[in-house]
């Protein structure tokens, strides 16, 4: 991935977004053009397909930016809301002992912070995100 990737990535993280607070949004889709079409003529989104990564970024004009995950085949359900926390890690564990179930462990992505996702007891799936220190945008 390039550092240009990275850079474009931490500008669909909303800046100076409070702790628990939903930061990013995510949806799928097949094919990167067909929804850049489609969004890009609704509502005036900016989307740009990042091939390294696999993955559209989307600029809605205001916070909170999100993204689309390029898959085989969408999922049906609703858009992933990923929301901001102190530490990936200890809110995934205390999910799960509230009932809800891990589903993405804490992982990486480099140059920008930590992600993780879970299943919530009505199983609705939450992502959690930590950025790393001064990766966001000011």
């Amino acid at each position: 991935m390039s550092i240009n990737s990275h850079s474009k990535l931490k500008l669909s993280l909303s800046e100076g977004a409070p702790m628990h607070n939903v930061c990013h949004w995510e949806l799928q889709t097949i094919n990167p053009e067909t929804a850049k079409k489609f969004y890009g003529t609704l509502f005036g989104w900016k989307l740009q397909y990042e091939k390294e990564m696999n993955y559209v970024l989307v600029d809605t004009g205001t916070p909170p930016g999100g993204g689309m995950n390029v898959v085989k085949q969408v999922m049906p359900g609703p858009a992933v809301l990923v929301i901001l926390v102190e530490d990936v890690e200890k809110s995934l564990n205390k999910a799960a002992s509230l009932g809800g179930k891990i589903i993405t462990p804490k992982h990486d992505i480099p140059g920008v912070g930590y992600y993780g996702a879970f299943q919530d007891t009505e199983g609705n799936q939450i992502g959690i995100f930590t950025p790393l220190p001064g990766s966001m945008p000011n």
